[in-house]
């Protein structure tokens, strides 16, 4: 193990302009893993006698590591690429879903262990179930690094249950991907210095989160519900674009050695900062008449859209039961996800308690 003493912040040259309120500053982080000749790199930031310094050490290829979450670490194992996941799949007996968690990983655990997906330890304890989270991990908060892998890990151990995990893409997980770090906060800016590389090198294709998140979903169809970041807007249903090829249109720009200009094509049915899947706002806030969703809902073949991307109070249906909303304030103490067990979905608050939801009762945007 190398390690390399903290640089001066004065030094560090960091650009962009941040939010006024973000007073983060480099702390313990990681590990990022990067590819190397015959193994893995791991680089973290860890703090040795009070002071932060930069640990570069060398992994064999099928290294485990841990990963240190709140009051536990986690034993993270490297797994080889396998196939990118499928667009349409059966629906399981019991689904957990959640969705813009943004690096905080108190909550995300309570809500795992709430939902009894996994145990005090972190083992998977959901059988054949699957959880789904549904896009925007990155940015605001401030332990993205631990909420990524606690998913990854997560993946390989419900895959040996028989169960599954899927991280579909939001336009956060996009942004990060592509170098529009506009919400990233000091924290990662000034680690990133301190490792040696540049913020954009944290996630690249070179790196196991990197090579993992440039090939997951930006639409997913599990049994007959539609699950996707932001929505799926007029425009591309009426495109009639099948949703393998619109995740497969994703996976090959993250894939390119630079990001394409958006302008036309099935990149932009994904992208497009006011149409497109991961951004697509039209459901909640002055949401579409009902005659409208349902040919969105005709053109995908499915009962209903399950979202994140636009705040709620509170988890629950809105358009008369065509749209799941579950984007709810995290941060602010109010965590929920959405359960679905025997065809029925409930709203899952991090102390365990579950309500039933009634398909015409509406979750007020604020």
């Amino acid at each position: 193990m190398v390690l390399r003493p903290l640089l001066s912040l004065a030094l560090l040259g960091l650009a962009a302009a941040q939010d006024s309120k973000d007073s983060s500053s480099a702390d313990v982080d990681g590990p990022y893993i990067f590819e190397a000749a015959d193994g893995w790199i791991a680089k973290r930031v860890i703090r040795k006698d009070a002071n932060l310094a930069a640990s570069v050490e060398k992994l064999a290829a099928a290294a485990g590591f841990d990963v240190p979450l709140p009051g536990r670490n986690l034993k993270v194992t490297i797994r080889p690429p396998g196939d990118p996941p499928p667009s349409s799949i059966p629906a399981p007996d019991r689904l957990l879903a959640l969705s813009d968690i943004e690096g905080n990983i108190g909550a995300l655990i309570d809500l795992l262990r709430a939902g009894q997906v996994v145990d005090d330890g972190l083992q998977w304890t959901f059988g054949k179930g699957q959880l789904v989270f549904v896009g925007d991990l990155f940015d605001r908060g401030l332990n993205v690094t631990e909420c990524l892998w606690l998913l990854y890990e997560l993946e390989g151990r419900a895959r040996a249950k028989g169960g599954d995990v899927h991280f579909i893409l939001g336009n956060h997980e996009v942004m990060n991907l592509t170098g529009d770090f506009r919400y990233v906060r000091n924290k990662y800016r000034e680690n990133a210095a301190l490792l040696g590389e540049k913020l954009e090198d944290l996630h690249a294709r070179r790196t196991v989160l990197g090579r993992w998140l440039r090939s997951r979903n930006a639409i997913m169809k599990i049994g007959d519900e539609i699950f996707v970041h932001g929505g799926i807007s007029p425009a591309v249903a009426e495109s009639k674009v099948p949703i393998a090829t619109l995740n497969d249109a994703l996976r090959t720009g993250l894939a390119a050695d630079a990001w394409p200009k958006v302008k036309e094509g099935h990149l932009k049915l994904v992208v497009d900062g006011k149409e497109g899947l991961v951004w697509y706002r039209g459901y909640v806030k002055d949401p579409i008449d009902a005659g409208k969703m349902d040919a969105i809902l005709a053109a995908v073949d499915a009962r209903r859209v399950i979202v994140g991307h636009t705040v709620v109070e509170n988890i629950g249906f809105v358009l008369g039961g065509r749209v799941l909303a579950l984007d709810v304030r995290h941060a602010k103490g109010g965590s929920q996800a959405a359960i679905r067990e025997g065809g029925t979905w409930s709203r899952l608050h991090s102390d365990g308690r579950r309500e039933k939801l009634e398909t015409g009762a509406p979750a007020p945007s604020r």
